[in-house]
């Protein structure tokens, strides 16, 4: 790379002879050209002699100096047309940007707005580039978008199960679930925040350690426009949980459970799998035919319903089997639903290892609300309960997303993402939909001849931003074609999910054949997006 790196360089970092990329790296070396180096753009080398740099570097400061001023002017020329030619060599845009700015941290005229400052700044690039190649190293075969022979039309790569600056949140609840698994004295978890914050996903990255670790972990949801009384929400939650028990127990084990079940319920057992209808797997075909279908007489009061399920978490729970219980948008849950989860969590003294989470828009909910009387009285009943404040991301974790979306080093893009924290306070779900709003609108584009995307920080920094995510999403929806959006309207009438099943029977009806091919569009645009498998949209 002798052509490529200017004297200068060699001079400015004279000193250098360790850099620090995440551990030691010999001292640098030269290699020194060939005879026959014309045969590239940038020559073949071989190793003639292992000097350092420091043996190669003027040791005279102002010689240095008039050597520099002696080749300056003849050598950017040749630098840009061999920099530029590494495109051409298939190299990715970061390699690109890498060695040019190595080369303008000597020469003027390059780039000096980014050239490197110091040979640290160079080795956080270096770092990145051998943590995530993937991301640095490679780039998409594309083609021009119509009517442009420059710009391209590519997906942003966002990372979907990717948290920035939570990892101080992630081991506050991972603590909180250690400590319930240890002692096996239950608490609750409340995370608040606003809407697109990141509650749901904080949660979310926890389950498969707490999978790993023996936990059993259950997830459901509150929606503001359902026919589903809240209460059934959780009621869901723990007829999940029969599921868990059954696949994750040995035929002893479920032995075990059944005859304690049995014992407990004697012949109230029926009321059990007519409120928990999965509970009935965990029965044997014997003592199903003998205790569960028997006719239940009387309706379940509300009070009935809390004795059952705590008489079913009394054996359910144990310290070797700790249970955590996420339920979200608790905005949306009422009085008997909070007082349900209550009451799986005050008799300590049959019920062992429940960890209860739950998330809530703070900002959508009034001094009356049936929360802060739920929190009451778990601190009154001595229910160990953690409050979490979810704010933004801070703008160096805003910083690292908008790298990881647009492919280049964190430093390059320092100014488009100041901009973006400035106009959505950090908010992850802001971030991204305004992102994906300015590559739309052809503010952010991708350019073939320069490989990777390119934006101007003025224009960027002049547009005017609505106040809220809701309106940025309600402009994003009306720009979708009308199959979709009637697509869309008739999912939501099913609530915040809809069965692969319930599609495919309304896809046999002529009126909605269509509804298929439109969800799975509305799934391309983020609006929808599969759980479960095939399970459930």
């Amino acid at each position: 790379l002798n052509d490529i790196f200017s004297p200068s360089i060699r001079h400015k970092f004279n000193n250098v002879t360790e850099l620090d990329i995440g551990g030691t790296i010999p001292k640098a070396k030269c290699w020194e050209k060939s005879q026959n180096c014309a045969a590239s753009p940038f020559g073949e080398f071989v190793c003639k002699k292992k000097q350092s740099l420091t043996d190669l570097c003027p040791q005279n400061f102002e010689e240095g100096e008039i050597f520099l001023n002696s080749v300056r002017k003849k050598s950017t020329h040749q630098e840009q047309e061999a920099i530029s030619s590494l495109l051409d060599l298939g190299f990715s845009s970061c390699v690109w940007d890498m060695v040019k700015n190595f080369s303008a941290s000597g020469l003027t005229g390059l780039c000096p707005d980014e050239a490197y400052s110091s040979i640290q700044s160079a080795c956080e690039d270096i770092r990145l580039l051998l943590l995530d190649p993937e991301r640095f190293l490679y780039h998409d075969e594309l083609k021009a978008a119509p009517g442009n022979s420059d710009h391209a039309k590519t997906p942003l790569r966002i990372p979907k199960n990717k948290l920035y600056g939570r990892e101080k949140e992630i081991s506050i609840i991972s603590d909180s679930f250690c400590r319930v698994a240890t002692t096996g004295v239950c608490e609750a978890f409340l995370i608040r925040g606003w809407s697109g914050c990141g509650k749901s996903s904080l949660v979310a990255t926890t389950f498969e350690p707490i999978r790993v670790a023996g936990g059993y972990v259950v997830s459901r949801k509150f929606e503001e426009i359902s026919s589903v009384n809240p209460v059934w929400t959780v009621m869901a939650a723990f007829n999940d949980l029969c599921i868990l028990i059954k696949e994750r127990n040995s035929d002893e084990e479920l032995l075990e459970i059944q005859d304690e079940l049995i014992r407990v319920f004697g012949i109230n057992l029926p009321k059990l799998v007519r409120i928990l209808p999965n509970a009935k797997d965990i029965f044997s075909t014997q003592a199903s035919t003998l205790h569960l279908y028997r006719k239940v007489d009387s309706e379940l009061t509300f009070k009935g319903l809390c004795f059952a399920i705590q008489c079913f978490m009394s054996v359910i729970s144990a310290k070797s089997r700790p249970i955590m219980i996420f339920l979200d948008d608790l905005q949306w849950a009422d009085n008997m639903a909070l007082g349900l989860i209550h009451a799986a969590l005050s008799d300590a003294s049959k019920i062992t290892g429940i960890f209860f989470v739950g998330g809530y828009r703070n900002n959508e909910i009034q001094e009356d609300h049936a929360i802060f009387s739920f929190i009451d009285n778990l601190e009154s009943y001595q229910i160990g309960t953690t409050k979490l404040d979810l704010d933004g991301m801070e703008e160096q974790d805003v910083n690292m997303m908008i790298s990881d979306a647009l492919a280049v080093f964190p430093r390059n893009c320092r100014a488009l993402s100041s901009a973006l924290f400035q106009k959505t306070r950090g908010n992850p779900l802001f971030v991204i939909e305004l992102l994906e709003s300015l590559v739309k609108r052809k503010i952010i584009q991708y350019s073939l001849r320069k490989r990777r995307w390119v934006w101007d920080d003025a224009e960027v920094s002049g547009e005017e931003i609505a106040e809220n995510v809701l309106h940025l999403l309600t402009t994003k929806m009306t720009a979708l074609p009308p199959g979709t959006l009637e697509a869309l309207k008739v999912a939501s009438c099913f609530g915040s999910q809809i069965s692969h099943l319930t599609v495919e029977l309304l896809c046999k009806s002529p009126c909605y054949e269509g509804l298929k091919v439109a969800l799975d569009e509305a799934i391309q645009e983020g609006f929808l997006e599969r759980v479960r498998s095939s399970e459930q949209t």
